[in-house]
């Protein structure tokens, strides 16, 4: 015996329901089931910082309850804009030092400067 999965109930208005029935047939998409799964699935999956989906090679973090309270202050306190931006900016810290920053700054401004001199 195969498992068919669970089945669910969804109620929708009219007018969603002509609008999904319109992407299905735009798109092909197949039935009405495929589509809410597909669609279920693509907004439960990790999205970067683009809001687009993040491939499977990323990195998962796992913080304590302390860890995340901390990292929600800050952004409380208006120290970053979210909690991924801060780890994603404490990483390149790290990853790129100071110095390095501080030569890619120079080299842009060099390079404007000579761009706009041809100008």
């Amino acid at each position: 015996m195969t498992d068919d999965g669970t089945k669910i109930t969804l109620r929708m208005g009219y007018d969603e329901i002509q609008a999904m029935e319109a992407f299905i047939e735009e798109h092909d998409f197949g039935t009405r089931s495929d589509l809410i799964r597909a669609a279920i699935k693509e907004f439960i999956s990790p999205k970067g910082a683009d809001g687009s989906p993040m491939e499977e090679s990323g990195i998962f973090i796992r913080f304590s309850e302390v860890q995340l309270e901390a990292l929600a202050n800050l952004v409380k306190l208006g120290v970053c804009i979210d909690e991924e931006e801060f780890v994603r900016k404490c990483v390149m810290d790290v990853l790129i030092s100071p110095e390095t920053l501080k030569e890619s700054a120079e080299k842009a401004l060099k390079t404007a400067q000579m761009s706009a001199a041809l100008k």
